[in-house]
Formats: C-alpha cells, sequence, structure tokens
C-alpha cells in the first residue's frame, strides 16, 4: 500500500464564504431563538418558581434516557457533541417558538371566525402543529445536510439528527405543558401529565419520531447521491412526520375518551397506551427497522473499507476487536478498568479515526471524485492522526 508519499494532493471544493455566510445568518437566527425561549422560561420561573423547577426536573428526566438511547444507537461513528447540542436546542428554543406563535394564531383565528372553541383548538392541534412544527424541525436536519455535509454520512445519521432535534422540542414543550396542568390541577395534574406526555406517549417516540422520519428522508437522499428520486425523499418524509403527527393530534383524545371510558386509571394506564401502541409505535418500530439495517450496512463499510490499509493504520485483528460494536464497547470499558484512562483514551481515538477513515474511503468511492483515495486530503490527514496515535500508544507501554 501507499505511505502517502504521492506529491499532487486533492481536497473536495468547499464554498468557504458561502458556508461563513449561512452560519451566519443561522447563528443570529438561532441566537434570537435562545433568547426569546429565554426570557419565555424566565417568565415562566418568576410566574410559578417551585412548579417550574418540578417542571424542568420531570421534563429533564424523561428525556435523558431517550437521549442516551440515541446515543446508542449512533455507536459506529457518532455524531460531534457540538451538532448534537446545537440540534437539541434549535428543537428546544427555535422551533417551539416559531410553532407555539403560528399555533396560536390559528388558533385565534379559528375562533374569531367560528366562535367555537373546539374548532379552534382542534385547528391548531390537528392542522397547524404537524405542519408547522415538523418545517420548523425539519428545517434544522436540512441545515446539517447543507453546512455539515460531512459530519452526515448516511441513513443513520439523519434519523439521530432528527430525533435528537424531536427530543428538545419535547423537552421544552413537556416543561410548559406540565406547569399549564399545574396550574389547572396541582401537583396532581402536573404528575399525571408527565406520566401521559414523558413517559407513555414519549416511549412511542413521540417528536423525536417524528423529526427521525424527517431526516431518514434526507439520510437516503445522502446515500443515494444522485439521481432525481433522492430528490423526493426529504419531502416524502417530511410529509410522513406530518401524518403520524397528525394522526396522533387527531385521534389520540377520541380513542382514549372511547376506550377508556370515565375512569381516569384506565385512561392513563390501559387506553392511553394502547393509543401509542396503534398510533405511534408503527412508525417508531420503522425508524428501528432500519436502523438495524444501518448497523449491518455500517459494519459493511467498516470491514471491507479498512480491510485493504497498510499495517501502520491498521493492524492484523484490529477489524475483530472494532466489531460488533458490542464487543468494542466491553473491550473498551475494561481497558479502562485495568489499563487507565490514558491508554482507554487512546485506544478509543484510535478505534473512532479508524471507522472515520472506513467512512472517508467509502464516500470517496461512492462519489466517484476525480483522484486516488492516496491523494485525496482528508484520507491523508485521518492516516497522519492514525500513526499519531499509535506512537503515543507506543511511548505509553
Amino acid at each position: 500500500m501507499s505511505q502517502d508519499t504521492t506529491q499532487q494532493r486533492f481536497r473536495r471544493k468547499d464554498n468557504l464564504l458561502l458556508r461563513i455566510g449561512c452560519l451566519l445568518f443561522v447563528g443570529v437566527f438561532f441566537l434570537l431563538g435562545l433568547t426569546c425561549s429565554g426570557l419565555f422560561g424566565l417568565s415562566m420561573l418568576f410566574s410559578q418558581p417551585g412548579f417550574f423547577i418540578i417542571a424542568t426536573i420531570l421534563a429533564t428526566l424523561t428525556a435523558v434516557p431517550y437521549g442516551l438511547l440515541l446515543l446508542w444507537l449512533d455507536r459506529n461513528e457518532p455524531e460531534p457533541a457540538t451538532l448534537l447540542i446545537t440540534a437539541f436546542l434549535w428543537g428546544a428554543c427555535v422551533s417551539t417558538m416559531i410553532s407555539g406563535e403560528v399555533n396560536s394564531g390559528v388558533a385565534n383565528l379559528a375562533f374569531n371566525l367560528t366562535g367555537d372553541p373546539f374548532i379552534a383548538d382542534f385547528m391548531a392541534a390537528s392542522f397547524s402543529a404537524p405542519f408547522i412544527e415538523e418545517i420548523t424541525k425539519g428545517f434544522a436536519v436540512l441545515l446539517l445536510f447543507t453546512l455539515f455535509h460531512k459530519e452526515f454520512d448516511n441513513v443513520l445519521d439523519g434519523i439521530i439528527y432528527g430525533a435528537i432535534i424531536g427530543l428538545g422540542f419535547a423537552w421544552f414543550e413537556n416543561i410548559t405543558y406540565y406547569l399549564n396542568a399545574a396550574a389547572e390541577g396541582g401537583m396532581g395534574g402536573m404528575l399525571q401529565n408527565a406520566w401521559a406526555r414523558g413517559v407513555v406517549s414519549a416511549s412511542g417516540g413521540s417528536h423525536a419520531a417524528y423529526t427521525g422520519l424527517t431526516g431518514m428522508g434526507f439520510g437516503l437522499m445522502r446515500v443515494m447521491r444522485r439521481g432525481p428520486i433522492r430528490w423526493a425523499m426529504p419531502p416524502i418524509f417530511l410529509g410522513i412526520a406530518m401524518f403520524a403527527h397528525f394522526a396522533w393530534n387527531t385521534f389520540v383524545g377520541p380513542f382514549v375518551y372511547i376506550t377508556g371510558g370515565d375512569s381516569v386509571a384506565v385512561q392513563y394506564l390501559v387506553a392511553l397506551p394502547l393509543a401509542v401502541a396503534i398510533l405511534q409505535l408503527p412508525f417508531t418500530l420503522v425508524l428501528l427497522i432500519v436502523v438495524g439495517v444501518a448497523w449491518r450496512h455500517e459494519n459493511r463499510i467498516i470491514r471491507q473499507y479498512l480491510s485493504d490499509s497498510a499495517a501502520d493504520i491498521v493492524k492484523p485483528g484490529d477489524i475483530e476487536r472494532l466489531l460488533p460494536a458490542r464487543r468494542r464497547a466491553w473491550a473498551s470499558l475494561k481497558r479502562f478498568f485495568t489499563k487507565g484512562p490514558g491508554p482507554w483514551w487512546l485506544h478509543r481515538r484510535l478505534g473512532r479515526r479508524q471507522i472515520d477513515l472506513a467512512f472517508l474511503k467509502w464516500h470517496h468511492e461512492k462519489d466517484e471524485v476525480a483522484w486516488d483515495p492516496d491523494q485525496d486530503v482528508d484520507i491523508l490527514k485521518i492516516r497522519e492522526d492514525i500513526r499519531k496515535v499509535r506512537a503515543q500508544l507506543r511511548s505509553s507501554l
């Protein structure tokens, strides 16, 4: 194999000025959303300080497990923490603020036209919310896909980014719903709402699943790479996300009322979980099946594109230590307790960079660029990083 001695090197074109301009524009918009949501949060804190703290704790306690699950799903090639945090904050701050204003405007307009509060709520929940909320969340997926194309590798990445955005939306929205429930029914009302929204409804995916579907559309577009059909993937899956959202908002109330009767216990313990199983779980199961397929695809990429690497990049036995992910995780945990944090971190970085190399070589081949992999600046940089980590490992022995 080449030892990276090729003189002529190439890098993919990147319109830096356009990218910086887009980032600045989006950054201003993002900061505006953070400011508005922060002020709204402060108003809730000052109006109901005790309940606000409890509501935030409850929303966080139910969001954290789902966030950890999403991180576990993205175990082969994790996304940058900065992008995941940004995605979460976009969902929590920007999407909720825009969607809340639009939904309120639609409800007020419907009430002014009909004078019927039921119709106003119905129009906002069944027609405005599925449309505007999925648009504002999906726009964040579009930004990540466009501005951070190198970090958006495949279908799984799209699902993860979309689900994290949806999780942020659900987290902030739950806080507001819990506070409203406390204002009407005290602590009991808040706990009932936390059970319904944070536990039962969230078990079916809720906003994380809806936006995960949108992300899947962008992920399919990324993997398909060329052809007119790829351009149809994002709008098709955005439409599916809107439909899933519409179906839940429209039919969950009648379903729970019909199957649960007048018993609150039956409604919350039987009817609502059944509604989740029928109205939400099918969409979540589709996502989980796609995740399973994506895992197998990622494993094939790692094996195929590392198998021909030079011995100083991938040694015999390295691929077997990287795959499957559960073996890698167990070996990493064992190394932490037997070798200490230093060697653990270096081995972890080595594995991450080797996997990064496999994905980069895969993109290089599928994109059919004009130059050889041994002339690609990004591939050469990762190889050099791997050599440096190996040198650090040798010096630590």
